[in-house]
């Protein structure tokens, strides 16, 4: 009986250990590592693991805070390949944008509009073929026509704002000037039950020195 009074104190431990995790949780991780993110990697480390993550738990984008929309697409034309969309929009008056879409290396689809967008081949409509975006330009080359397009006086004063950065592209060194990553991914707990969590990175220094995890349950109804 002796020999077996700390095998129950020890299963008791675990029971309650385990309880600790069931049902909605935050946590804070500053050391080891979580979903094989470690702690102490730069920014593109962090970038590979999180391209391996993504295939086991099922999540393809990581949100970056804190950037901005930029005024000029000067900027933009290095990194526009690292990513999967760019929206161009107008920030006075009327409501009017224009989103680009890219697969692969190529525009795969152009939306424009105000509220409700609409599909296009080209934009802006008007503009001459070596100065308008056209459906199945390569995204290499698009930089060159917003140059062109930015100068137009109707479009002088657009915006441009790009997407979360996918993890199936190459690493975007410019992602080294933002310290706040986020990404989310969900599983089904059980047949009624879903789980999703919400993890944001903190970098300091160029390296990852907090991640956050917010764990929170949901009852699925059919």
């Amino acid at each position: 009986m002796k020999r077996l009074l700390p095998i129950m104190f020890l299963l008791i431990v675990i029971s309650a250990c385990k309880k600790e995790k069931q049902g909605d949780y935050s946590e804070s991780i500053t050391k080891g590592e979580k979903w094989g993110v470690k702690i102490g990697s730069t920014q593109a480390e962090v970038f590979a693991q999180l391209q391996q993550a993504g295939k086991t738990l099922d999540f393809q984008y990581v949100a970056i805070y804190a950037r901005k929309p930029y005024s000029s697409p000067e900027k933009l034309i290095k990194i526009l390949p690292f990513y999967y969309a760019l929206t161009v929009y107008s920030n006075t008056g009327t409501l009017d944008r224009a989103v680009f879409l890219f697969s692969g290396d190529k525009v795969q689809q152009i939306a424009t509009g105000g509220g409700l967008t609409s599909n296009v081949t080209k934009w802006p409509d008007g503009a001459a073929d070596d100065t308008a975006i056209k459906v199945d330009d390569p995204v290499s080359g698009i930089g060159a026509k917003l140059l062109k397009i930015h100068q137009l006086p109707t479009y002088a004063a657009y915006g441009f704002v790009l997407s979360d950065k996918p993890l199936n592209k190459p690493y975007d060194p410019d992602l080294n000037n933002y310290s706040d990553w986020q990404f989310v991914f969900s599983d089904f707990v059980s047949s009624s039950v879903t789980g999703a969590s919400t993890v944001k990175l903190h970098f300091n220094a160029g390296k990852l020195e907090r991640m956050d995890h917010d764990y929170r349950e949901a009852q699925i109804f059919n």
